[in-house]
């Protein structure tokens, strides 16, 4: 099983206990598919295909509402298989996961844009995981 230390609007959280809060099995899982695409593809020097193109394809662009969604649902869906790769990577070595932490298929990728401010787009993604149980995240992309 392995864990990661839990974010909560991009600071450390804090357990009960006083220690930093870690999460694992689904909660991981849903911290993961955040970072994955919320990060900025090409930025991480090191690594420069972490990440998603989301935030440079949506924002500052006037494209037609379908292209905008359709192009950015794909890019998102990319991202999510890239992280499915790391997963079975991982899953070679010797820190194993949990099958509630590690994607058996991608359900749904959704990206709308706001009715009320045409400059952000709410987006949610529903995987299943190894364990047969859905894992639903949500965010917000603008300005």
């Amino acid at each position: 099983m392995s864990f990661d230390l839990q974010i909560i609007n991009g600071d450390l959280a804090i357990s009960n206990t006083g220690d930093l809060a870690i999460v694992e099995d689904t909660q991981k899982l849903i911290q993961d598919i955040l970072k994955m695409c919320i990060t900025q593809a090409g930025a991480l020097p090191f690594y420069p295909w972490y990440g998603s193109a989301i935030g440079k394809t949506l924002i500052g662009n006037v494209y037609d509402d379908r292209f905008l969604t359709s192009t950015s649902t794909s890019q998102l869906t990319s991202s999510l298989n890239n992280l499915k790769s790391l997963q079975l990577e991982q899953a070679k070595t010797s820190q194993p996961i949990t099958p509630g932490e590690h994607i058996a298929a991608i359900q749904n990728v959704v990206v709308q844009r706001s009715t009320n401010d045409p400059r952000y787009f709410a987006v949610f993604v529903s995987v299943i995981t190894k364990a047969l149980t859905k894992a639903n995240t949500s965010f917000n992309v603008g300005l």
